[in-house]
């Protein structure tokens, strides 16, 4: 595929070398010359500066054969046009994603009505305040995402040293008493992701990636020797528009966070706006407020502020009262590994949850959902729609010719959710759940998808 990607931010940078890495034809337009020439020293792209909105600079990038165009500037109105601009200049069928962040775009009587030329508006804020309601509603969880309309889950769990998985190989799950039936589709050891096979082992301090249906669930964090707690005191440190978000959402379901805001008119505006959050005015990095506001017996406390150093510096102030689970937000790559070195239970990045998202649009084949393991894209678990014309239907899947880091992890057919074992046999409209480091993608995609696209 040709894909015109504009803008060479974070976002941008991420999906480009994401396209590359998969074999596309990738042009990327930036008006900034620093970061075009980092991005084209760094990836093997065509780069051309300009306004990724102005009709002549589209031309010159290619927009007329394009198949794709990812606009992800940091002006919504620029992507916006961007989009409208390539539904004119470009082909028929040409798919236009936007990266629109102000809320009050995604009116529904805009974005309903068929003359918008954009086929995805991605918001990064929302994408980031969904995931972290999903992980408050399991404590103890890493990571979470749902699949074959929530029918199956992928949770990532922390293994401690007393937990009934630690020094099990996996040949041996079986035939342990365990609450539930357990596939594990990865492990992620210190910076690296696994893709198990039978002869490894898990370890203490692993992250391990389960599979299950949904209302296996309990059963299944038993089995790692967690206990599920539910999550009724949460503390919000930063007024920005994740915790907008999530303030929000917690009150629909129920529970009534704190939100910690400095600035004095922004936090009299959200009291305003959210009247059942209690809103507290004031910066997160006040030792004596936080000890006021009984920070240290909540249950979960999410550092999401503008500033990624008040970030860092409030969530390790939380830890050190004695809060529970501590989330924290952070667009910075270089930040990531230290948050979590420093002993954060989960670290955030907006951005990259919107290239797992774009990800998704620009996958070919019956991919019906993408999600990255973790921040730093080493493996991704995908759900394909298995086709009649596929080769992999009527396939054991111990005969499907996969190629190394590469497990299938789930498998849903009608309301049922298979545990796959070597022996289950792929039928037409089966929803497949396969985990795969990122370099293997490609070549599962071919296995799976129509033949005749072949």
């Amino acid at each position: 595929m040709k894909i015109v990607v504009a803008g060479a931010g974070e976002v941008g940078f991420n999906i480009a070398a994401r396209l590359v890495n998969e074999g596309h034809d990738v042009v990327l337009v930036e008006r900034n010359e620093q970061a075009l020439i980092r991005a084209t020293e760094s990836l093997d792209i065509q780069g051309l500066r300009g306004h990724g909105a102005r009709p002549r600079v589209l031309e010159e990038a290619g927009i007329a054969e394009a198949d794709m165009l990812v606009a992800v500037t940091d002006s919504d109105e620029v992507n916006m046009v961007a989009c409208l601009n390539a539904a004119i200049l470009g082909r028929a069928d040409v798919i236009k994603i936007a990266r629109v962040r102000d809320q009050s775009y995604l009116d529904p009587r805009i974005f309903g009505d068929e003359r918008v030329a954009i086929d995805l508006a991605i918001n990064p804020e929302r994408l980031s305040a969904d995931k972290i309601l999903g992980i408050l509603r399991y404590p103890a969880v890493i990571e979470m995402a749902e699949f074959a309309e929530g029918r199956v889950q992928l949770i990532g769990v922390e293994i401690g040293p007393t937990s009934p998985l630690a020094g099990l190989r996996l040949l041996d799950l079986p035939d342990r008493s365990l609450e539930a039936e357990v596939l594990v589709a990865a492990i992620r050891r210190e910076d690296r992701i696994i893709i198990p096979r039978g002869t490894d082992v898990i370890l203490p301090g692993d992250d391990v990636y389960l599979t299950a249906p949904t209302d296996e669930i309990g059963k299944v964090l038993a089995t790692c020797g967690i206990r599920v707690q539910p999550v009724n005191r949460v503390a919000i440190f930063g007024g920005s528009k994740v915790g907008r978000f999530l303030a929000a959402d917690l009150c629909a379901r129920g529970i009534k966070p704190k939100l910690f805001e400095p600035d004095p008119r922004l936090a009299r505006w959200l009291a305003e706006q959210l009247p059942q959050v209690v809103v507290v005015q004031g910066n997160p990095t006040d030792a004596e407020l936080l000890q006021e506001e009984n920070v240290g017996e909540m249950q979960a406390v999410v550092a999401c502020g503008r500033d990624e150093e008040v970030n860092v510096m409030s969530a390790l102030l939380a830890r050190r009262m004695g809060a529970g689970r501590i989330i924290a937000t952070t667009n910075r790559s270089d930040y990531q590994p230290l948050i979590k070195a420093i002993g954060f239970d989960v670290c955030i990045s907006p951005r990259l949850l919107a290239v797992s998202s774009i990800m998704h649009f620009i996958r070919h084949g019956r991919v019906v959902a993408v999600r990255a393991l973790g921040d730093d894209q080493q493996a991704e678990a995908l759900e394909f729609e298995a086709q009649l014309t596929s080769d992999a239907v009527g396939t054991a899947l111990r005969d499907l010719k996969l190629p190394q880091g590469v497990v299938i992890a789930g498998l849903v057919r009608g309301e049922m959710v298979l545990v796959p074992r070597g022996q289950t046999v792929i039928e037409e409209g089966d929803h497949v759940l396969v985990v795969a480091r990122t370099s293997a993608i490609a070549e599962v995609e071919r296995v799976l998808q129509r033949r005749v696209d072949r």
